[in-house]
């Protein structure tokens, strides 16, 4: 009986260091909080196998993020400074853990993101991805930090050809239907999952080759995040003579980021600090904040 109450009693103070700051949100004050942080990061230093002591002991943190801007998310500034929401995100990181933050931009497709941070190339990808099951086969992912709409741009002749009446899913039930997406992103395995029976036009160019297919009718339609569809919109010629948009309200794109899948007290310690020591803001407050960059 002294045995099992032994192990009884080891598997609640198990569970209860894990959820306690769930559990006792109401009782904590930002500064007992913030304690809290700190003494998951001293835990993290004793331990020597720790992947996060890894990190303060290389006083570097890592951060992989994809080669191309992706406003309002991170892109070079007129100033020649990388900025943006996830720039903001990695250096208040970098500021909790009491390090230096180092971007690596070698990888031209978000896949390429993602694979790096699995390799242990990078601690930590931050690079406006999103969540996929395939992905999520090999990393770990946070907790969200910003969410966004899934979009798709039609083409206006292709949808009357379609017919009367239809609504987008039934549109592109059509085995003929042909939608393009960015390859490499996680919008390649939306298209298939939200519309199974369309085929999938994948290319590494959205502006150049993915948007003027669109105009001219050889694609039904383009999927992608809300701000790169109103970014198309905006600046395409004629856009709107061509073009309809269509929010898909029932299908959200939150925003995460990836860790290597052994690093769970580091995926921890990220979701404590989202939860309480991160300055972020909305996503109409930072699209306000960088529109020009956004729209050019």
């Amino acid at each position: 009986m002294k045995k099992h109450y032994f192990v009884y009693s080891l598997f609640f103070l198990l569970i209860w260091d894990v959820s306690q700051v769930t559990a006792f949100d109401a009782a904590l004050t930002r500064g007992q909080l913030m304690s809290l942080l700190k003494e998951k990061k001293e835990n993290a230093c004793q331990n020597s196998a720790s992947f996060m002591k890894r990190i303060l002991k290389r006083g570097i943190l890592r951060v992989a993020m994809h080669k191309k801007d992706h406003p309002p998310f991170f892109m070079i500034s007129k100033k020649g400074e990388l900025i943006g929401l996830d720039v903001t995100l990695a250096n208040q990181i970098a500021e909790q853990l009491g390090v230096k933050v180092e971007f690596d931009r070698s990888e031209n497709t978000f896949n390429g993101v993602v694979k790096r941070v699995q390799d242990n190339k990078s601690d930590i990808g931050i690079s406006k991805i999103s969540l996929t099951l395939v992905r999520a086969r090999n990393v770990l992912y946070s907790e969200p930090y910003v969410s966004m709409t899934k979009s798709i741009l039609i083409n206006r002749i292709k949808l009357l050809q379609a017919g009367p009446g239809l609504s987008v899913k039934d549109v592109f039930s059509k085995e003929k239907a042909i939608i393009g997406a960015l390859s490499g992103s996680s919008y390649e395995a939306f298209a298939e999952r939200v519309f199974p029976k369309a085929q999938v036009y994948g290319s590494n160019n959205w502006k150049g080759d993915i948007i003027p297919r669109l105009i001219k009718g050889e694609i039904w339609a383009a999927f992608r995040d809300e701000i790169e569809v109103r970014r198309a919109m905006f600046l395409t010629k004629d856009a709107s003579l061509h073009l309809l948009v269509v929010n898909l309200k029932d299908e959200r794109d939150p925003m995460m980021m990836v860790i290597n899948k052994e690093a769970r007290h580091f995926r921890e310690w990220i979701n404590l600090f989202l939860k309480y020591a991160y300055k972020g803001e909305t996503l109409a407050g930072t699209i306000e904040r960088y529109k020009e960059y956004v729209y050019k």
